[in-house]
């Protein structure tokens, strides 16, 4: 039995307890108001965003630009594009129709009235003597912290559009990584500048990748071999590699005049002999390529060559990450091509994550 001593002693640390589980709740309570407080009305709410993918550009012409997204349905979504000088057109089907050449637009998807997504895309000039902004990436699709470093410098200079020498997506070109390895890294630059891309051998590792990847962007030719043109620029698709097949639609091509800035994009870069090489000479000003995780800058054969693989993925087996003994400058710090083309010729820098110019060149009108 307790005594009297006992019996108090139990009954005062009963009230402490009693006492200290209620600043305890009350605690709890305060923290969880504060808390509650700060998100409703010191941050705000910023809701969810109704768009899965997008709104992401997939074409651009003189008089004409094509919008895509998923997640909310089609005909709750507005698109609006407003011109420099106040007047605005509204989207059919996500396609812009007569809009001024040579000017930036502001698009703005609304849904219920309430803007949701908004842009801006340049339309291709018709001038023969306009200059062209555009950017290179290759290797770039792995969703890690320097593709996104990639993406966001890419948006910074404003490309008219982004060319892409193959490997879009590691490990493989599956549409349940796209989103993860190339819409949403590279969500800011693709809110401006459609991707001119070409599939590499990641992409096309399966079947039906390469194909879904091509219908994703809206490009032609499977995103193999086809012909992209943007003002006086024009830029020639060849595929994963130099084959039969690229040497002929390069032929083809080549064989048709074009008086202004003429690139190749191919994902394997040329190498000493290659017969593709003897078709391209003298015909273009310089062919992008990848495959090889840096950025490169040789001439093979006489044709200028630029490796733009250092766009994210990283290092890979030694015959990925292996330095060309001919190359000019070479590195394997990340980062992206630009492109500024125009009637004078072009210069091609090499700018890299961090923002800093560690390459250049330019180059004389053919």
């Amino acid at each position: 039995m307790e005594s009297p001593d006992q019996t108090r002693l139990v009954r005062k640390l009963r009230i402490a307890l009693v006492l200290v589980a209620m600043l305890v709740g009350v605690a709890v309570i305060a923290v969880v108001g504060v808390l509650f407080y700060w998100n409703s009305y010191l941050l705000g709410s910023r809701g969810d965003d109704p768009f899965k993918r997008g709104p992401y550009v997939v074409g651009l012409t003189s008089t004409g630009a094509e919008l895509r997204f998923l997640g909310p349905d089609p005909s709750t979504v507005t698109l609006t594009a407003l011109a420099p000088d106040g007047t605005s057109v509204v989207a059919k089907g996500g396609t812009f129709a007569g809009l001024e050449s040579g000017q930036r637009y502001l698009w703005t998807a609304t849904i219920d009235g309430m803007g949701q997504a908004s842009g801006s895309f340049l339309t291709a000039p018709t001038d023969p003597q306009a200059t062209v902004t555009f950017g290179v990436i290759s290797d770039y699709g792995s969703g890690n912290e320097h593709e996104y470093a990639v993406g966001r410098g890419l948006a910074a200079i404003n490309p008219s559009f982004v060319a892409t020498a193959g490997d879009n997506s590691y490990m493989l070109a599956l549409p349940a990584l796209f989103d993860r390895n190339i819409f949403t890294p590279l969500q800011d630059v693709m809110a401006e500048a459609p991707l001119m891309a070409v599939l590499g051998d990641h992409d096309t590792f399966i079947a039906s990748g390469g194909e879904a990847l091509a219908d994703a962007l809206a490009l032609p030719g499977g995103a193999l071999h086809y012909t992209y043109e943007y003002g006086p620029v024009q830029m020639i698709a060849l595929g994963v590699e130099g084959d039969a097949k690229a040497i002929a639609y390069a032929k083809a091509q080549l064989a048709k005049p074009w008086p202004g800035p003429r690139f190749a994009v191919m994902h394997t870069a040329l190498q000493p002999g290659d017969p593709l090489a003897d078709v391209l000479r003298g015909n273009v000003d310089a062919v992008f390529s990848g495959h090889l995780h840096r950025y490169e800058r040789r001439t093979v054969d006489g044709v200028l060559q630029i490796v733009a693989g250092n766009g994210g993925q990283g290092p890979g087996n030694v015959e990925f990450t292996r330095a060309s003994s001919d190359a000019v400058f070479t590195t394997m710090d990340y980062g992206f091509v630009r492109v500024i083309a125009g009637p004078m010729g072009s210069t091609i820098q090499m700018i890299d994550e961090a923002g800093a110019l560690r390459d250049s060149v330019t180059v004389p009108p053919r």
